[in-house]
């Protein structure tokens, strides 16, 4: 039986390394990326350093010094990105599975074709590139081919002791047969990558299901976002069928009082409440009953809270779009703006505008409000705070989609604009 090298100790902390990083990579940092790259940069030169220097340690020290270094990779995960100490150890746990896997296929590999070549061979690290090329490849298309929820995976207690166990024990199974006397041979390794193999696909599918957990949560979040906006909809729309019930009894007063009367002054206040009237038609009258129904309903809102709302709409532009749709396209914006110039301590600048007008055989839905503040958009285009709305711009965006139509947001100057453009069906 050939006695077999050890794996280099810097080929697992590569390994290590490269598998915290495909994991951490698509997480929030903490602070700005120039300091990031920085203390990433001394975290893997003192990772290195120390399983470097722990590799030829008496065995009783071994596993304390492995403990070690994946201490390290915890805290460099905690202190570097915007996620708890629980999830900290759920994604350490996973990328120190997958470092195990690298580490073990690639020099199985090595081992079989070239024993006796040390690990600075360059046939070596040309087998230690495409072997770690091939693995951390894989797994980051994996990690990235499906839709991801907005923000992280919050990890609950449960999954992260389920993936911190498994880690364990795929490390405790793998390198049981390193212990004792016994020289290493292949079939060490062989059962060694079965065993990393096996954890790296149970963590990877407990992880899709967590994924899948969170993006039904989501679909379900803006779908009760969507139904509000509907039945925000049909209780609006019996208050203002009462309401012009209401106006029409009005005008009949009035038609009955100036025929009974005739004196100057009262036809004077009764021409002022007759103006009055044909402007609540005018400005509610936008072609479209669904919009103007919206509209109306918001623009009452508005007054009640003293809010201090402007509208130029062309309603006979939407006409492709259902009911829903229109609650979503415009019901959503109007809410998130009406809740964000709340926030204005100062009444004279709560200011709303919203312009619905065709652009290029486009329709444009602009929706526009002050705010002091500077709003910071993700990668995604959205808000990264909830003061514009979470799950209903996502709803906005997503309706918008799917009329092949683009939703853009955009801070400057104190005021926040929305904008949808829908292409008009011919």
């Amino acid at each position: 039986m050939t006695a077999l090298p050890n794996i280099p100790r810097l080929y697992t902390a590569l390994a290590e390394c490269l598998a915290v990083g495909i994991y951490a990579l698509p997480l929030g940092i903490r602070f700005g990326k120039t300091a990031t790259l920085g203390v990433s940069a001394a975290w893997a030169l003192a990772l290195s350093a120390f399983l470097q220097a722990t590799g030829s340690v008496p065995l009783a020290w071994w596993i304390p010094c492995m403990a070690a270094a994946v201490g390290i990779q915890y805290l460099y995960l905690w202190v570097t990105r915007t996620i708890s100490l629980l999830e900290a150890g759920y994604v350490c746990a996973r990328a120190f599975v997958l470092a195990e896997l690298a580490a073990s296929a690639e020099w199985q590999l090595h081992c079989f074709l070239w024993p006796q070549r040390s690990g600075a061979d360059g046939l070596s690290l040309l087998l230690l590139v495409v072997v770690y090329g091939g693995v951390f490849g894989c797994i980051w298309v994996l990690e990235h081919k499906h839709k991801s929820p907005k923000g992280h995976i919050v990890i609950s207690g449960k999954a992260a002791l389920v993936a911190v166990v498994m880690a364990a024990m795929v490390f405790a199974v793998s390198n049981l047969l390193f212990l004792g006397d016994r020289e290493v041979d292949m079939s060490v390794y062989y059962i060694r990558t079965l065993v990393d193999i096996c954890g790296v696909l149970i963590l990877t599918v407990q992880h899709e299901q967590l994924r899948e957990a969170a993006l039904h949560s989501e679909l379900a979040a803006m779908d009760e976002v969507l139904h509000r906006q509907y039945e925000q909809y049909k209780r609006s729309k019996e208050g203002i069928r009462l309401i012009n019930s209401r106006y029409h009894e009005l005008k009949i007063q009035i038609a009955d009082i100036r025929a009974e009367r005739d004196r100057a002054k009262q036809d004077a206040a009764l021409a002022r409440m007759e103006s009055g009237l044909r402007q609540y038609e005018a400005e509610n009258k936008t072609g479209n009953p669904v919009l103007d129904t919206l509209l109306t309903a918001k623009s009452m809102d508005c007054q009640q809270r003293g809010i201090n709302m402007t509208s130029v709409a062309d309603g006979s532009q939407l006409g492709f779009l259902s009911t829903r749709e229109l609650c979503t396209l415009v019901g959503a914006p109007l809410d998130n703006a009406i809740e964000s110039v709340l926030a204005e301590p100062d009444p004279e600048k709560r200011l709303l505008r919203v312009a619905i007008y065709n652009q290029s055989g486009c329709v444009m839905l602009r929706f526009e409000n002050y705010c002091a503040q500077p709003v910071e958009l993700g990668a995604d285009g959205l808000p990264v705070h909830n003061a514009h709305g979470g799950y209903d711009l996502q709803g906005v965006q997503a309706a918008a989609q799917r009329h092949d139509g683009t939703m853009t947001l955009h801070w400057a100057d104190g005021w926040f604009t929305l904008r949808i453009l829908l292409p008009v069906p011919s």
